[in-house]
């Protein structure tokens, strides 16, 4: 299709939108974020946001996809912590409860994919199956995020 921003592309060239979405609505996360500075409801959005971007991009299998899809990929190395973990025991010791900080997911991939959208009106096939991978790296990150809490 022509003139379609594919959505990995969209989402490093409209990071400081997507963030600034991210901030006013982690602003309403209260009363947690009531004392919180803007760089403290940014913390590592931008480096969630490019590992999202990279992850639409990555090749994988069609067994990888599957895996994938029900959970079973791979994570990040044993020793390090993915900027989804950081981002949640963050958040918990701001005093972010699990529901807020999911929510704070869910308002991501809808403003990701209300911006995206908005830009691309006409999806195609490619376009269809990188919101799967993205959803997909959401729902990892999210995973990733409540296993901090638990």
């Amino acid at each position: 299709m022509t003139g379609s921003v594919r959505l990995a592309d969209f989402i490093r060239a409209n990071i400081e939108p997507i963030v600034e979405e991210w901030v006013k609505f982690a602003l309403t996360r209260t009363p947690a974020s009531e004392s919180m500075t803007h760089l403290a409801l940014r913390d590592h959005i931008v480096e969630l946001l490019a590992f999202i971007a990279d992850d639409i991009e990555s090749t994988q299998t069609h067994n990888e996809q599957v895996e994938k899809s029900q959970g079973l990929g791979s994570a990040e190395g044993e020793f390090t912590r993915s900027a989804a973990e950081i981002h949640a025991a963050l958040r918990l010791a701001d005093g972010f409860n699990i529901d807020q900080m999911v929510s704070e997911y869910r308002a991501l991939r809808a403003s990701v994919v209300k911006q995206w959208t908005g830009a691309n009106p006409a999806l195609s096939t490619t376009d269809l199956d990188d919101m799967t991978r993205f959803n997909e790296a959401i729902d990892q990150a999210m995973t990733e995020s409540v296993a901090e809490y638990t």
